[in-house]
């Protein structure tokens, strides 16, 4: 792996990822009777950004498509928002109209 590669992963900023985050565990704590499924989407958030981190394409993508169907859309829409189309497709192999 490249120095240069090593930085994407690393350092790439996630805003729409993080902002995603936000506003779930803004949910969790709003809505008493769902929090348990908002601080459980959460957790998955975290997991993708720390697979993503470590620079885990493989393992990023095999936990994507293991969550369950909103929040795994919410999540690839973010990473597409801060990562752009190609990343989606080539690396979490989902395609985003925009």
């Amino acid at each position: 792996m490249t120095n240069q590669t090593v930085i994407f992963w690393k350092q790439t900023p996630l805003n729409a990822v993080n902002e995603l985050m936000d506003r779930t565990f803004s949910w969790a704590h709003d809505n008493d009777d769902l929090a348990d499924m908002y601080l459980e989407d959460l957790d998955d958030y975290k997991k993708a950004v720390s697979f993503f981190r470590q620079s885990d394409a493989e393992a990023l993508s095999s936990h994507i498509d293991y969550m369950d169907t909103s929040p795994r859309e919410q999540l690839v829409i973010a990473f597409q928002e801060d990562l752009g189309c190609d990343f989606v497709k080539n690396v979490l192999g989902y395609e985003v109209e925009v």
